[in-house]
């Protein structure tokens, strides 16, 4: 096996231009060398990161794959997959021409990131929120520049992205400073704040009537996203058309399911479902019962190895609270690869004893001990997101170790996106049919498969002109059972990132069809727990790529 020091040094400066070019992603990484910068979004600044990304790609082809070892020629097909990509976006003009959220969502979490994914002290804080303080009004001036129109829903979420900033700013940071003893220069508070309302107001009194129709990336490049970042040689429209027979195969199967619950129809019988949630009293510690019911049922069949890396269920801390809403302010993102805390902390829709009875009751049926389980304990916390994250930081694949990290509205790298998602879905149904999950429970994860499969064919559809965006959320009402405002919005969401939602179906069933394979080569030698730790070994990898080396390998 040939090991070439050349490349790993070519994946230094990859990772470099990676985390300089883009240091929110990296606080969200860890690497805090950077925590003191926003991008440098000016014309210069996108021409000179076009620049970089052009030169390493041009680098590429000094390393032949023959003289890689393999984890190298994995790193090496991911890296450039990503610049391919990276080029484009830059190019084309689709995020930061004509895409306003690129710069909303970026410099409102430059500042929220510091107080997620920074875990140094306060005042090595508190530095660099100033630093990035200092640099909102700059950072939004070039995005005003840059912008030439935008579709209106886009600029709406962008408008909302800034009233998530701005509730930071006003309220989030002076809790931050009663609670946790934050201490920050006020005149830099208010200038940022200035800077995010005038921003707000450009979008809503010039961009908005600079209303364009583009809200898809068009048909040659979802395929190439397809390609570059997924791996896969798919026919998206053919994998649209598989994914609405399984949107179908579901609604029959919910729709024959109803008698064994003595009802009417699938809406009556999920329901149900919000009828069994905790007590006020008890509603944080059933996160942690449950996480450590799914641990023990994981060891006791056998499932995988489990994280030594303990997390806490947490309510949102007071400061993020009016923040949240407004953000892609996930309750679990991905541990910092680097700078890791020794507990990672998990938030959770605070309900509190003071609230209300009928805010109270509103949040527990929302926040049900199903939505616990397959959401909070299975999918994110426990043994799909938390697990797989786990074990890529052990990956040999230097790429494989970040790529599933959680940026400011995206992935670090999409080419981990069906090994990410898709690993959280498989596994949270291997649990549920292991016993974790009542009968109730699992039939409603037909609706959640139906869902999945849904996001798939929309995602496709709307990227390849097949559908518009009102078609698009009218398919997530009708098949999918979404209301309205949810339908438009995970409608919008996937416009705003092309090859997104595909990857939780096909990932899943990528994942299915190799441990069916690997079962029928192995036979009575197959072990599901060695199965699925050789499958996480590989970190952040897209499927289709660890099925090659496993068919190889393993």
């Amino acid at each position: 096996m040939n090991t070439s020091p050349t490349f790993d040094r070519w994946l230094d400066s990859f990772l470099h231009h990676l985390f300089s070019r883009r240091p929110v992603d990296a606080t969200f990484a860890g690497v805090s060398e950077h925590n003191h910068r926003l991008p440098d979004v000016s014309r210069r600044g996108l021409e000179e990161t076009t620049a970089e990304v052009e030169s390493l790609l041009g680098d590429l082809v000094s390393f032949p794959p023959g003289e890689l070892d393999r984890f190298q020629r994995i790193d090496r097909d991911l890296a450039e997959g990503f610049l391919r990509t990276q080029l484009w976006e830059r190019t084309s003009g689709y995020f930061f021409d004509i895409n306003p959220t690129t710069y909303t969502g970026e410099a409102a979490f430059g500042l929220v990131s510091l107080f997620v994914s920074d875990f140094r002290p306060m005042r090595e804080k508190a530095e660099c929120l100033e630093a990035r303080l200092a640099a909102v009004p700059r950072f939004l001036e070039s995005a005003r520049a840059n912008l030439t129109g935008a579709h209106p829903s886009w600029t709406d979420r962008a408008v909302e992205e800034c009233t998530g900033a701005l509730n930071f700013l006003k309220a989030g940071i002076p809790i931050l400073e009663e609670d946790e003893g934050l201490s920050v220069d006020h005149a830099l508070v208010e200038k940022a704040a200035e800077a995010f309302e005038s921003f707000q107001g450009f979008l809503r009194a010039d961009l908005r009537h600079r209303a364009i129709p583009t809200a898809t990336c068009g048909e040659e490049t979802f395929r190439s996203i397809v390609e570059w970042c997924h791996q896969s040689d798919a026919d998206p429209l053919e994998f649209a058309r598989h994914a609405e027979e399984v949107v179908d195969e579901c609604e029959s199967r919910l729709r024959a399911g109803v008698a064994a619950f003595d009802a009417a129809a699938p809406e009556e019988v999920l329901a149900r479902l919000a009828d069994d949630h905790p007590a006020v009293d008890n509603y944080l510690d059933t996160y942690a019962r449950l996480w450590e019911e799914s641990r023990q049922l994981a060891e006791r069949e056998e499932l995988v190895t489990w994280s030594d890396f303990p997390i806490a269920y947490r309510p949102i801390p007071r400061w993020a609270r009016d923040v949240q809403p407004y953000l892609y302010f996930l309750y679990y993102r991905c541990p910092p690869r680097y700078n890791r805390p020794q507990e990672y902390t998990y938030h959770v829709i605070p309900v509190e004893k003071d609230m209300p009875t009928e805010e109270q009751e509103r949040l527990l049926r929302s926040n049900n001990t199903f939505v616990i389980k397959t959401n909070h304990v299975l999918h994110h916390g426990g043994i799909g997101h938390h697990v797989q994250n786990w074990n890529a930081v052990r990956s040999q694949s230097r790429i494989g170790q970040i790529a599933m990290n959680d940026g400011p509205a995206r992935l670090t790298m999409l080419c981990s996106g069906t090994l990410c998602e898709g690993w959280a879905c498989y596994a949270s149904e291997l649990a549920g049919d292991r016993g974790f999950l009542s009968p109730l429970e699992r039939y409603a994860e037909l609706s959640s498969r139906r869902r999945m499969a849904a996001r798939a064919v929309v995602d496709v559809r709307l990227h390849c002109g097949v559908y518009s965006l009102d078609e698009a959320a009218a398919y997530y009402r009708e098949k999918a059972n979404m209301p309205d405002a949810f339908a438009r919005s995970e409608a919008v969401k996937n416009s705003l990132f092309p090859g997104g939602a595909i990857m939780y179906l096909y990932g899943i069933e990528r994942i299915e069809a190799l441990r069916q394979e690997m079962q029928a080569r192995k036979g009575g030698a197959f072990s599901l727990k060695a199965f699925h730790d050789e499958f996480l070994s590989y970190g952040g990898v897209p499927v289709d790529r660890i099925a090659a080396e496993m068919r190889e390998h393993w």
